[in-house]
């Protein structure tokens, strides 16, 4: 399996939580020239900006540890660009979705880390 049909994997489950729960979904990778955001969510007026990491082991370490400051800031960039376009006023918030699969691509474990960064 490729990392983009992975990545969708996660991303789909991802997706489906944030609707259970009461958001709506503007955006499923919003791209970009200068990069890509897996998921924006809103619910009132909060925007959540969800980075998603999907992993089928752990032998290259945690899914969150793929989200170093580096990419902490290039997604801040990228919320800040996303938000300049829209009208009106909202609270942000950056949240991690991490997702283990088993080799059948069903999945081991997952967390939402709300604030993350």
């Amino acid at each position: 399996m490729n990392k983009r049909n992975l990545g969708n994997i996660g991303e789909e489950f991802a997706l489906e939580y944030f609707k259970r729960n009461g958001f709506e979904i503007y955006e499923r990778n919003y791209r970009t020239r200068f990069g890509e955001i897996d998921l924006i969510a809103k619910k009132r007026n909060l925007i959540i900006f969800v980075e998603v990491k999907t992993r089928k082991s752990l032998d290259f370490g945690e899914p969150i540890e793929a989200i170093d400051k580096r990419k902490q800031q290039k997604i801040k960039f990228l919320a800040n660009f996303y938000l300049s376009k829209l009208k009106g006023s909202y609270q942000i918030r950056f949240d991690v979705f991490l997702i283990v699969l088993d080799k059948n691509n069903k999945i081991l474990s997952w967390e939402h880390i709300p604030n993350a960064f």
